[in-house]
């Protein structure tokens, strides 16, 4: 199975990022908030009773934060940690009584709870999507543009142009939630921070260079996956946004399916790989061909990936294909070795121009010859021991460092210069000091 997933590390012509938490820090935090009941009439039903630390100016991210305190994405993980400094530490206020039950996370739609407290009532509340805090009690969480309310919208995309991800609140009374008439209210929208990664732009450069299609698949709306996705440097015509774990996976589908004309040849179809790290990755992961998880991850994402990257450092996904182009660059270089020397080596072993020649192997010699064939693949499958990972550079360029004479025998110097310290390059070492260095290496 490591030889599969290695195989494919080295034949993958298209990768696949996921936004939040991979292209992004996933450290995501809480900025501009709008509650729409600041301006709200004393007799308000949601304004009455409530705990003693909560009043109509955070009662948006209150809610907020009591339905995203089971979930572990990225921008919940913000909104909880907005509501701990707004709030306080109980920023759920469980200790006057409030219980938070039934929480229910929609993978690619957002999260559902019920808040309940006595003398304030039961409230369901939704976080994310307009589609999915807005859709009528007993409909399906899709999108319909005919039956969509627009309140929370035009705050949204303010929120979007200025580079946040918009997330919209809206409740709707226990007694009310099984009848299709009612409609849930939208009271708040919250606009959340998540960072580029300071090495995603020299990533995807990198990986360009090495002749890979990148794409970019997210949840997020289509005007944030763009612009993140222009930051780093991915073709817009390559960004897949609104897209739910099922559209994710019919995305790889189809990019396993399609026919690329990469200007030198076309194929049919292509190996696949998969970056993520949620819970929304999970099925994208286990239908790509290759599915990486980020180590700091859900543990969905990393029980459904074929590889994990311990350091979340996305420089380790040209690593991987760095080595594995590496690795079966040798395995090719030996077996050809191996059938040459055969070649050219049997007919003298065998005997045949004797006839011309009167000249034969001597058994003893032969033997020699069939062990040095196994003796000389062996020992440069084990020179992969110098392998030295790529520096990638700010502008995506990569630096080769050497992994023996795998990749080339100034490659090989170059470590070897490493090895001893020796930080000038151009200046020729002699065998004896390469073979101490080997030893050494070796041992």
């Amino acid at each position: 199975n490591l030889m599969c997933i290695l195989e494919n590390c080295a034949t993958f012509d298209t990768v696949v990022f996921d936004k939040t938490g991979t292209i992004t820090t996933g450290r995501a935090v809480l900025g501009e908030r709008m509650e729409f009941l600041e301006d709200s009439s004393d007799d308000e039903p949601l304004l009455q009773n409530l705990p003693t630390s909560i009043d109509r100016h955070c009662l948006c991210l209150w809610l907020a934060a009591c339905a995203e305190m089971s979930s572990e994405h990225p921008l919940a993980q913000a909104i909880v940690n907005g509501a701990k400094t707004a709030i306080s530490q109980d920023y759920t206020c469980s200790s006057d009584g409030v219980q938070v039950s039934k929480c229910n996370v929609v993978p690619g739609y957002g999260v559902e709870a019920l808040v309940s407290y006595t003398g304030w009532g039961q409230w369901w509340v939704r976080v994310g999507k307009s589609a999915f805090v807005n859709a009528k009690p007993g409909d399906a969480d899709e999108d319909d543009e005919e039956d969509r309310r627009l309140i929370g919208d035009r705050e949204v995309n303010y929120l979007r142009s200025l580079g946040h991800v918009g997330v919209y609140v809206s409740v709707i009374a226990d007694a009310k939630a099984q009848d299709s008439n009612e409609r849930r209210r939208v009271i708040g929208v919250l606009g959340i921070v998540d960072s580029i990664e300071s090495n995603a732009r020299s990533t995807i450069s990198a990986l360009k260079s090495m002749g890979i299609d990148v794409w970019m698949c997210t949840g997020d709306h289509d005007q944030t996956a763009r612009a993140v996705a222009e930051a780093v440097g991915i073709d817009t015509k390559n960004v897949c946004s609104n897209a739910t774990p099922e559209g994710k996976e019919n995305l790889i589908k189809r990019l396993q399916r399609r026919r690329r004309d990469d200007g030198t040849n076309a194929k049919k179809g292509g190996k696949v790989a998969v970056v993520g790290d949620g819970i929304n990755d999970s099925i994208a992961l286990a239908r790509s061909d290759v599915g990486i998880a980020i180590g700091a991850g859900t543990e969905v994402a990393v029980e459904a990936a074929d590889m994990v990257l311990v350091r979340s450092n996305l420089h380790d996904v040209v690593v991987v294909l760095h080595l594995s182009r590496t690795v079966f660059n040798r395995i090719k270089m030996n077996f050809c070795w191996a059938i040459g020397y055969n070649l050219v080596a049997l007919p003298f072993a065998a005997g045949l121009f004797y006839p011309w020649t009167d000249w034969r192997v001597p058994p003893a010699f032969a033997g020699f010859m069939m062990a040095f064939s196994s003796v000389s693949v062996v020992t440069s499958s084990l020179l992969l021991k110098f392998y030295s990972k790529p520096i990638i550079n700010e502008d995506g360029s990569i630096h080769e460092q050497g992994c023996g004479i795998c990749c080339s025998w100034y490659g090989f110097q170059n470590s070897c210069y490493h090895a001893i310290g020796n930080g000038s390059k151009g200046k020729k070492l002699s065998p004896e000091t390469l073979v101490s260095v080997v030893d050494s290496e070796i041992v």
